[in-house]
């Protein structure tokens, strides 16, 4: 099993504009994640059936689960303003 490793990046001083933009990419980054969610529940579902049956984990299944994680706490971070770093809306490697 592998660690999560993370490093946060902030500026001394913030911008109240980007404070406002927070709030939209907000809203838009939160449907994305739901949408994502979605999507990484039924991977999920099918890694666990894949699991059962192959008795071995699917490499493209994991690849869809590890990127929801990232993207997750990309987001997460950008929201409760630990960083300045604005995460990609959609999700990339």
């Amino acid at each position: 099993m592998k660690t999560i490793k993370m490093q946060v990046k902030s500026a001394p001083k913030a911008s109240r504009l980007e404070l406002f933009v927070r709030i939209i990419w907000a809203i838009i980054g939160s449907i994305v994640l739901a949408i994502f969610g979605i999507i990484s529940f039924i991977c999920m579902v099918l890694q666990w059936i894949y699991i059962l049956i192959a008795g071995k984990r699917s490499k493209e299944l994991n690849k869809v689960l590890k990127l929801y994680v990232l993207y997750r706490f990309r987001l997460e971070g950008y929201l409760l303003m630990l960083t300045d770093e604005r995460s990609p809306l959609i999700p990339e490697e």
